[in-house]
């Protein structure tokens, strides 16, 4: 079976899985990752110069506070869309004592983000469909009241999104590269430069390097592997 017709087989299974017991929800796009520290959905295509006022204040700021930062090669940049990104993940989600996983389906064109998830045994979960603005969840009633899709989101683009792009719509913190054991790592820094969020690549090439985010504060450890 090829790797497309997979694609659309998952893609496939979630709908008809959530036509039967799902809610639609109108998200909200700005989340609280810390106190006093907070990030807002960056618009969509990925590819989109963020807005000058906030960019080149948030490059002052860094090339102010951050001499040493790496630059050049070392930046983990995400490359310029022109079609569809297509990925499936297998992802597990650790919080204090509980595990989760599930299966990722996460397609990226230069107008919506949609990220469809699945339990380990096939039951749909969740279509998260963001088209730069708008941010909708059609989300299984098993779910409850727990799981907030800008949350999810706000990580996914803390993952895969460029620094500069992620800085420009952060509130209170900032993201810089850090050495470290792994191929890279990104860290997050709040504005009195503590680390909220370290997060791990095996590989220069982001959209296909197994991932892990490490959250202390939150209690919260995130690991993705491509499939």
């Amino acid at each position: 079976m090829t790797t497309a017709v997979t694609r659309l087989l998952l893609l496939a299974t979630v709908l008809v899985g959530l036509s039967g017991c799902s809610q639609l929800l109108y998200r909200q796009t700005c989340v609280a990752l810390a106190k006093d520290v907070s990030y807002c959905l960056a618009p969509l295509p990925l590819n989109q110069a963020a807005p000058k006022g906030q960019t080149s204040d948030t490059k002052a700021a860094k090339d102010a506070k951050q001499p040493d930062e790496p630059q050049g090669n070392g930046s983990v940049q995400a490359q310029p869309l022109e079609q569809t990104l297509s990925l499936s993940q297998q992802v597990r989600l650790q919080r204090g004592e509980q595990s989760h996983e599930l299966i990722s389906q996460l397609e990226l064109q230069p107008q919506q983000m949609t990220v469809v998830g699945l339990a380990p045994l096939g039951q749909a979960l969740f279509t998260l469909i963001y088209d730069g603005h708008t941010l909708t969840s059609e989300q299984s009633v098993l779910l409850g009241n727990e799981f907030k899709a800008e949350y999810l989101l706000a990580l996914l683009q803390l993952i895969y999104w460029p620094e500069e792009k992620l800085n420009a719509y952060l509130d209170g913190a900032r993201v810089k590269l850090e050495d470290c054991a792994a191929v890279l790592c990104r860290v997050l820094l709040s504005n009195d430069n503590r680390e909220l969020m370290r997060i791990s690549y095996s590989s220069p090439n982001i959209w296909h390097a197994e991932v892990t985010l490490n959250m202390p504060q939150a209690d919260l450890k995130l690991n993705i592997k491509p499939l």
